[in-house]
């Protein structure tokens, strides 16, 4: 399995990104890809992505040449983003910390981007599990992480792929979770809480 990285710029999970990014989070959305191959990065391949994602540039956070996502980079590459609502977009998705490689985020880096701030509200790419209850079972796992006991989440399952949200504000995540649902409409039995 690929990356993030440049050779899957513009593809069509971009686009629903970018659409389910646009119902559930607000303008000050920050977006973290998790890049592994940094150095083929223009300034306009930014753009495009930005586009893609329905942000503004400026929204996405690029880290130097040298900064690239992989195990060994985890911590330095998730420090000092302020207080925003983050998207994280993986290769893969999540993965416990003994499993997390360079194509996942993992449960430690979600507990400590929370705790970082309380309202936060984070969104993560994740793609299906071949486990037909995969996406349920996700997020059984994150409700029983330390650090996320008491957070509040639900998942949009699009069938491949699939959106995880997750706060400490309960508010935050019912609101997110009524656009989503108002925006689905009949198709809201997709969302797994």
């Amino acid at each position: 399995m690929p990356e993030m990285n440049l050779d899957h710029l513009g593809d069509a999970l971009d686009y629903w990104k970018g659409s389910i990014i646009n119902v559930i989070a607000g303008r000050g959305l920050r977006v973290v890809p998790m890049l592994t191959d940094r150095t083929r990065w223009t300034e306009e391949h930014f753009e495009a992505y930005a586009r893609l994602l329905h942000r503004n540039p400026d929204n996405v956070l690029r880290k130097s040449n040298e900064d690239i996502f992989s195990s060994e980079t985890r911590h330095s590459y998730f420090c000092n983003l302020g207080r925003h609502d983050l998207f994280l977009d993986p290769d893969t998705g999540i993965a416990t910390d003994k499993k997390a490689k360079k194509e996942h985020i993992s449960l430690s880096d979600i507990v400590a981007l929370l705790r970082d701030s309380r309202s936060r509200m984070l969104l993560i790419y994740q793609h299906a599990s071949r486990d037909k209850d995969g996406l349920r079972k996700k997020l059984e796992l994150l409700r029983s992480t330390y650090g996320l006991k008491e957070c509040c989440m639900f998942a949009y399952d699009s069938g491949a792929v699939s959106m995880v949200v997750i706060s400490q504000n309960r508010e935050r995540t019912d609101k997110a979770l009524a656009r989503l649902k108002s925006w689905l409409g009949p198709a809201s039995s997709r969302i797994v809480e």
